[in-house]
């Protein structure tokens, strides 16, 4: 069963798949039992069975991973060091990360993408990824984000919403969307 799990999960590359990679591998290790591999420490005093589950939850993880990067990984000792070490490797929440998510963010445009579904799905993901970094964005900026990257054709929904005294916030579009038949 693992095997079909594993199978489903991008190969880690670096820091440009390093967030999806790491959802996904928490959720095969919770569906293993293993889960505590990563945010436990393995005791001095574990026991062989201890051993023996730490290192099956270790080679699991080391199958999601490419190659190319077994050169940063090779001498992790535990499962936990060798979550560690990938997250002090690829997990990027500085400015740096920060305002390139943010600019893509504003930047992303309905005109750009190949259907509404596409559009929505950017802008949620972009700033899910934001919020990851630890940057606070409300529901209601992402919700103004999506109707600003409308084109002018919209100008006249954009009135009716704003005249309406309907909150803006992403899920209300993403339902407005739905009912629309756009998603």
């Amino acid at each position: 069963m693992t095997s079909n799990y594993l199978a489903n999960i991008p190969k880690l590359k670096g820091r440009e798949n390093y967030e999806e990679w790491c959802f996904a591998v928490q959720n095969v290790l919770v569906l293993e039992n293993m889960a505590s591999a990563i945010t436990q420490r393995l005791a001095a005093s574990s026991t062989e069975t201890q051993n023996s589950d730490d290192a099956k939850a270790k080679a699991k993880l080391v199958l999601t991973i490419d190659p190319s990067l077994y050169v940063y990984i090779k001498y992790a000792a535990t499962t936990y060091d060798l979550w560690e070490k990938l997250k002090n490797l690829f997990d990027d929440t500085g400015y740096t990360r920060k305002i390139g998510l943010l600019r893509k963010l504003i930047n992303i445009r309905l005109e750009n993408c190949d259907s509404m579904t596409q559009y929505v799905t950017q802008i949620v993901e972009t700033s899910q990824r934001l919020q990851g970094t630890g940057f606070k964005i409300s529901d209601e900026w992402i919700g103004a984000l999506m109707l600003a990257g409308l084109p002018e054709k919209y100008g006249p929904m954009l009135m009716a919403i704003e005249h309406s005294g309907i909150e803006i916030s992403a899920e209300c579009r993403c339902h407005k969307n739905e009912a629309d038949g756009h998603v």
